[in-house]
């Protein structure tokens, strides 16, 4: 009877074994399909393109017309989109304070990514240490004229926001993919500003928009 026993617990053990082998034979026989991949992404920067626009239903170069108030004049500004977009040629005439001129035309997001505007800013006039020059004409007094020009002015207004100088780190101004936003440029000279003797010229350096692609 002991005999019996006996052989039941070694064949246990023998076939306990036996499988802990057969375990570690599979283990020695697997091996590791190892899968490397990458991608490459170039976006077209082309994708990104905020233009100018004289319509708000379709992107349109061509003439803005300036209006102006209180007898004040203005000549025919033009939209240009075929390099940077530009508009150009923006001028009032003036005869005494209280005057005004206003452009309006709109910027369109014409690319495939949701543009913000970021910055705007106020360049020197070409050549010079201001972002605005005021000449005398001939027989034209330079006093009075500097006078004067402290009353002249001009301001941007894009959407609902309006800037009369630069500024930078604009947030949450999104301009969607295919919209449209009016801008509005006014120069004024103010009612309550100096007058000249004669003729003078009011020189302004460019304004810039600057939109990106993100915040």
């Amino acid at each position: 009877m002991e005999r019996d026993r006996s052989a039941k617990i070694i064949a246990i053990v023998a076939l306990c074994v036996a499988v802990v082998g057969l375990s570690i034979g599979f283990a020695a026989f697997s091996n590791n399909l190892t899968i490397k991949s990458n991608a490459t992404v170039s976006p077209n920067p082309n994708d990104f393109d905020v233009n100018f626009s004289t319509s708000n239903t379709s992107e349109l170069d061509g003439t803005v017309s300036g209006v102006g108030t209180n007898s004040a004049t203005a000549e025919d500004a033009t939209i240009d989109n075929s390099a940077s977009p530009t508009i150009t040629g923006l001028k009032a005439n003036f005869t005494e304070p209280g005057q005004k001129v206003t452009y309006s035309f709109y910027a369109h997001n014409a690319g495939k990514y949701a543009a913000y505007l970021n910055n705007v800013t106020y360049a020197n006039v070409s050549g010079k240490t201001a972002t605005k020059e005021c000449t005398p004409g001939v027989d034209t007094d330079a006093t009075m004229v500097d006078a004067a020009c402290t009353g002249i002015s001009v301001s941007v207004k894009v959407g609902n926001e309006t800037y009369t100088g630069s500024k930078g780190s604009i947030t949450n101004h999104l301009l969607a993919i295919d919209a449209y936003e009016e801008v509005v440029v006014t120069i004024e000279y103010n009612s309550t500003a100096s007058r000249a003797d004669g003729d003078f010229e009011v020189a302004f350096g460019d304004i810039t928009l600057t939109y990106n692609s993100v915040d």
